[in-house]
This record gives structure tokens, C-alpha cells and sequence, in this order.
């Protein structure tokens, strides 16, 4: 067995989980949504380009500061980012229980538009920040922070996609009264500089 697989596994086996339910939509205000970023549609983008670039992919897989390094295949590398498939799955499923905010940051020249949770809702994600190069509007950056429990667990994740470069999930985990256990995903595919960890 590969080395790597027994990872693969236990991304998939938080990946699986939903986030809580919001309140019924039922007979609540429809935001206007036309505005929303399409960030499903963007990430879907990246990883076109991989493929067409045929670029070399590489996870970096830490838990409790112990990394590792793995070349992770087209299927492998699918499986991982079908983690923000999911939740902006949801989040397009479900805009109208979201607000978008917009920063103009002149000191970065840049925007950042962020996405909550409208007021007593619950969605897929607790925040969503794209910071946006405010001369071509071309994402640079994207995080979601989001948390849910699953099999007693409370798990705490933040998904930050670094447009061109790479993308990581860092996940916290905590059970019962046990210490809480810290995983990091952290795949890249632009040429590496030096043998990092």
C-alpha cells in the first residue's frame, strides 16, 4: 500500500461531513447574488490548468509537526480538492444566506470581498475572503474558515487557495477532553526552489 493512502483516507472521512443546517429559507429575503464571486467556477480554473500545464503536483502532509512529502497523482490531487468543491458547492446552493462585504486596500492594491453568514443563519462556511488585485481583478488569494462536529469530533478547518501556486487545509480536531490534534494539507505545483519540507 502506498504510503500516503491511509492520508488520503482521512481526509475523505472528514471531507464526507456537512456543515450545520441553517434555518429554513423558507419565506426569508432573497439577497440579490448577481454580484458573488464565482469561486467554485475559479477553482475549477486552477486546476484545468494544472492538467493542461501538466504541472508536477506535491503534498506536504503534516500532523502534530511531523511532516512528510509525497508526489500525489491527478486522482489523489482530485480527491483533496474536491474538499473546496464541496463546501462551494454549498455555498452556491445556499447564497442567499450569505452577505458580501467589500475592502478596497490601498495600501496592497488590492479588494477583499468577504462572505457571512447573514444574521441567525448558518451556512457552509463561517467566512469566505477573496482578495482580489484591484488593477485586473485577478484572485490572488482565497480562505474559508469553517467548523462542525462529526462522530463526537468538533473540527475546525481553514482552506486557503493560493491562485497559480498551490492550496492547503489545515485542520483542528478535537475530542472529548483529549488534546486537540492538528493536521496540515499542503499541496503545491509550481516549481520548487529548494528540497523544503
Amino acid at each position: 500500500m502506498k504510503p500516503w493512502i491511509p492520508i488520503i483516507c482521512s481526509l475523505l472521512l472528514m471531507g464526507g461531513c456537512k456543515s450545520p443546517t441553517s434555518d429554513s429559507a423558507e419565506g426569508a429575503a432573497v439577497a440579490d447574488t448577481s454580484a458573488f464571486y464565482p469561486m467554485g467556477a475559479f477553482i475549477r480554473e486552477q486546476i484545468e490548468e494544472t492538467d493542461i500545464n501538466n504541472l508536477p503536483r506535491i503534498l506536504r502532509y503534516t500532523f502534530q509537526e511531523q511532516t512528510s512529502k509525497y508526489p500525489l497523482g491527478r486522482d489523489s490531487f482530485l480527491l483533496i480538492t474536491g474538499m473546496f468543491d464541496s463546501v462551494l458547492q454549498q455555498f452556491a446552493n445556499n447564497k442567499q444566506l450569505y452577505a458580501e462585504s467589500i475592502l478596497h486596500d490601498l495600501s496592497t492594491n488590492s479588494y477583499t470581498l468577504t462572505y457571512k453568514p447573514l444574521p441567525g443563519k448558518t451556512g457552509a462556511f463561517e467566512y469566505a475572503d477573496i482578495l482580489l488585485n484591484d488593477q485586473n481583478r485577478r484572485v490572488k488569494r482565497m480562505d474559508i474558515k469553517r467548523s462542525y462536529e462529526k462522530n463526537n469530533r468538533q473540527i475546525s478547518e481553514h482552506l486557503s487557495w493560493r491562485t497559480n501556486k498551490g492550496f492547503l487545509i489545515s485542520r483542528t480536531i478535537t475530542e472529548n477532553e483529549a488534546k486537540p490534534t492538528t493536521e496540515v494539507f499542503d499541496v503545491s505545483w509550481e516549481p520548487e526552489k529548494n528540497n523544503r519540507l
